[in-house]
């Protein structure tokens, strides 16, 4: 009993003494990245549901040796949605590069990482991203699963991983084997708390707020913006996302489409506006002036249209029908389709319009003259 007693004696001051020096480390900067110095290592806040003084976790061990070559504050990420790709938990994201505008552009790839790996990276950042703020983002309880784990419940040892539900999201999943490869219907009382932002365009570098006191040393400036935990890790761990993904991908947002998750942002919506008035206008022009269409133009016109099968009293159940199809896709954001009816519509009354203009002009210029409502009055 002594023995073991001396024993643990031990290793707490083992323990002790690696953390006294791993803070040493962090004080001074020593931790093998040339040209940099890391006071009280903001940069490497890492994550889990206790505080980490030290950085020797494997997964940072890139980021500690690596040379400073992206200049990640000129770069953007987008975290698309969690999936399960043969039978692995991944989340799927895209990075964009320089003068991306908030993801608008400059879209280098779509990738996938391990569902462990970008939340812990995701995290990480969250933690820095706050701090700089005047924040704490805290830490979450879902770190400590983000490899198999065993725990008990009501008296029996269940194993548990984070992992992805079917709808997109996150979920804690628990599973009979050391693997994590047999999943259980055991509800363990396991809640996921790490709340990652699907579908949103993320800066991969944030700045410390107007009045906010950050204990970093001079060079803070200078090696902040080549540091991002979030966009560092996933450029080190991703994976291309070839045609399986993205069919998988593409499925995913369908089904977020279908639940609602998805909607009309704020310029989009005036874009709507803006086009389903231009669109109105249109209309009462190209009729106004086909009301100044000579006889000839109109029959020839309604001859154009018999030759293609229709007739006139077709066009007002053709017009009804692309309207609806234009409000359906507004009401179930089907947005490629709402965008090309609708501007299509536009483009197709101005052609009109301008056909009808040329025409009426060559008419006057003729010394035929008009014929009013001679356009409508075709049976």
């Amino acid at each position: 009993m002594m023995k073991s007693a001396l024993l643990s004696i031990l290793c707490v001051d083992a323990a002790a003494a690696a953390a006294a020096a791993a803070v040493a480390k962090l004080e001074t900067g020593d931790v093998g990245n040339k040209g940099m110095r890391y006071k009280d290592q903001l940069e490497r806040a890492l994550s889990g549901s206790g505080d980490m003084v030290s950085f020797d976790d494997a997964f940072w061990e890139y980021d500690q040796d690596q040379s400073s070559s992206i200049q990640w504050s000129d770069y953007s990420i987008i975290p698309k949605s969690c999936m399960i790709l043969n039978n692995k938990h991944v989340i799927a994201f895209e990075i964009y590069g320089k003068g991306n505008n908030q993801c608008a552009k400059k879209k280098e790839d779509t990738y996938i990482m391990d569902v462990g790996k970008f939340s812990r990276a995701y995290v990480a950042q969250k933690q820095i991203d706050y701090k700089l703020q005047g924040n704490k983002y805290g830490n979450p309880g879902s770190m400590d699963y983000l490899e198999c784990t065993l725990v008990q419940y009501n008296d029996a040892y269940y194993y548990a991983k984070l992992g992805c539900t079917t709808s997109g999201g996150l979920k804690l999943i628990a599973y009979t084997d050391e693997s994590c490869t047999v999943a259980s219907s055991t509800n363990i009382g396991l809640y996921n708390d790490i709340k990652i932002s699907f579908s949103t365009c993320q800066s991969c570098v944030s700045w410390p707020a107007d009045g906010v006191d950050v204990d970093v040393d001079d060079q803070f400036e200078s090696y902040h913006m080549y540091d991002s935990k979030l966009c560092g890790a996933a450029a080190k761990y991703r994976q291309n996302c070839g045609w399986g993904c993205m069919r998988t991908l593409k499925k995913g947002s369908a089904n977020a489409d279908h639940n609602g998750r998805r909607s009309w942002n704020g310029f989009e919506k005036f874009c709507l506006f803006f086009w389903t008035f231009v669109t109105a206008a249109s209309v009462w022009v190209v009729l106004k002036q086909r009301r100044t269409m000579t006889r000839e133009d109109a029959i020839v016109e309604e001859a154009a249209m018999n030759g293609v099968g229709l007739k006139k009293r077709h066009v007002f159940p053709l017009v009804l029908g692309l309207v609806f199809f234009i409000l359906l896709g507004m009401f179930m954001v089907w947005k490629r389709m709402t965008w090309i009816l609708l501007i299509g519509t536009n483009v197709a009354l101005f052609v009109h319009f301008v056909y009808l203009r040329r025409k009426a002009k060559k008419a006057g210029q003729g010394g035929d003259g008009y014929i009013q409502d001679a356009g409508l009055e075709i049976s």
